[in-house]
């Protein structure tokens, strides 16, 4: 692994995000009681081995600095090499795609890189990708491209590219992009690859010829069109796409079903975080916690069905909470009632109060907000 450099794009926004993504990327949004999606892939590098790591940022992204730090908890601290934060394209319009994020980096792809291979993925997948099989495979294969993808489809009608399998089931022979469903066949992509220096440089010499933005419907389409030869990798676990206040809540959920807890958090490839010094929760002669998951630091003295809490929430006496999502450090006071609510960092619920959404559109109260 000593020959592949990870790089993590991290830039990514979305409206659909609402005001959990007012001043977050996706891979900076909360998940599963004590990570960020930025987890996963760093991880993933982690466990396969990869020591020099890039994530490129551009707007939104101090939530991510202050979590990553110096790269300590996944072993990328290095007085050479290790784990770069890359706040790139700062005062410039936003990325319109992969390609133009590389471009804003072209010298330091060209001069600073030493890695043979480039393994490439985006900051907000929910998956736990294994890496070091990826890598193995591609080796194996002689292919100029290796692409992650998994049968998983999504839950709902979001736009994503597919590769149509050749015979071997293996070989890609085809790319669509920008699909919402299944009706051309194939396996999701999961904007993962692994693939030569030389060659991503190449492509984006392509690509800067005729202002060209886009990684599958400019350059992968076109190469593909040539003759480059990509092979497809099945990641044969959970995976989901984070873009929208509705994947964010319905992904948390899923974590609740013991299968795909074990699926993201397998114990061969382990998930490193942001340490926080919390004592273990507290739970009152009156709490009551029914399929939950609660993370140290909390004080529980009401009722939970269903939800996920993140470190530092207080939960109290006579509160009543169904499915719902409390980020750090939440405080819900006496005898309030929630169902289907996300509550971002810092928020406070006064006493008695009473707030509902739906599974389909769950209410999510902004950031230090009190009510």
């Amino acid at each position: 692994m000593n020959n592949v450099h990870g790089m993590v794009f991290a830039y990514q926004q979305f409206p659909e995000l609402g005001e959990l993504g007012t001043y977050r990327t996706a891979g900076a949004m909360p998940f599963c009681g004590r990570y960020r999606l930025i987890d996963f892939p760093l991880s993933s590098m982690m466990n396969a081995g990869i020591s020099n790591v890039d994530v490129l940022m551009q707007l939104g992204y101090q939530s991510l600095i202050d979590h990553m730090g110096g790269g300590r908890p996944w072993n990328m601290v290095r007085h050479s090499g290790g784990l770069h934060l890359m706040p790139i394209g700062i005062g410039r319009a936003p990325f319109t795609g992969t390609m133009d994020a590389l471009e804003a980096i072209r010298y330091h792809l060209t001069n600073d890189i030493k890695e043979e291979y480039i393994l490439m993925t985006r900051g907000g997948i929910c998956a736990n990708l294994d890496f070091n099989a990826m890598v193995e495979a591609h080796f194996a294969s002689g292919a100029d491209v290796t692409a992650a993808c998994t049968r998983q489809e999504p839950l709902r009608h979001v736009a994503h590219n597919r590769f149509v399998l050749a015979d071997d089931g293996v070989t890609a022979s085809e790319l669509h992009c920008r699909q919402v469903d299944a009706s051309h066949g194939g396996v999701v992509a999961l904007a993962t690859y692994i693939l030569r220096r030389d060659k991503l440089l190449e492509m984006l010499d392509w690509c800067a010829e005729g202002n060209r933005t886009r990684l599958h419907r400019n350059a992968l389409l076109h190469f593909m069109s040539e003759g480059l030869k990509v092979n497809v990798y099945m990641h044969k676990g959970y995976a989901r796409f984070i873009g929208s206040i509705q994947d964010y809540y319905e992904a948390n959920m899923d974590m609740l079903n013991p299968d795909v807890l074990a699926q993201m958090f397998p114990e061969e490839r382990p998930v490193a975080t942001r340490a926080r010094s919390d004592v273990s929760s507290y739970y009152g002669d009156a709490a009551r916690v029914v399929d939950s998951l609660v993370a140290d630091g909390c004080i529980i003295e009401g009722e939970l069905e269903r939800c996920i809490v993140f470190r530092g929430a207080r939960i109290e006496a006579g509160a009543k909470l169904k499915n719902c999502i409390l980020m750090n450090d939440a405080v819900i006071g006496k005898g309030a009632t929630l169902t289907n609510v996300i509550t971002d960092k810092s928020v406070t619920i006064s006493p008695d109060t009473s707030l509902a959404g739906d599974a389909a559109l769950p209410l999510v109260v902004p950031k230090g907000r009190c009510l």
